[in-house]
């Protein structure tokens, strides 16, 4: 037997929109007067409070390995690769960089262009 409001649901949204399971959870929930749609909060220290420490470690060492600072931190590793991409941070060349420049950056780089091609070759 399939359960009614999960039908209901997955003839609007399709046969993958949720589960009976998860069907099952909401109908308690709202059947006893929850009506809030948020998970309830679980246990541990939520990741979040690290995220601004985890970018100063970056920040202070841009050589530093993902997983020293997740060891540090006591984060798993996939979290912190996660938070860091969400972030715009991406390793090239084994440094910790923002996947867009800076506008000091930009300057930085066409400043070294620049000094390149106007330098005098030395043979």
């Amino acid at each position: 037997m399939q359960h009614k409001p999960r039908k209901k649901i997955c003839d609007v949204y399709g046969p993958n929109a949720v589960s009976v399971r998860v069907a099952q959870i909401w109908f308690k929930r709202f059947q006893s007067g929850n009506f809030d749609i948020k998970d309830a909060r679980r246990s541990g220290r939520p990741v979040t409070d690290k995220i601004d420490v985890i970018f100063k470690k970056v920040e202070q060492d841009r050589h530093i390995s993902s997983y020293d600072v997740a060891g540090e931190l006591g984060i798993d590793h996939k979290t912190l690769l996660a938070h860091l991409k969400k972030y715009e941070y991406t390793t090239k060349l084994d440094i910790w960089v923002p996947y867009e420049l800076t506008e000091r950056n930009l300057m930085n780089r066409v400043l070294i262009l620049y000094y390149d091609v106007m330098k005098p070759n030395h043979f």
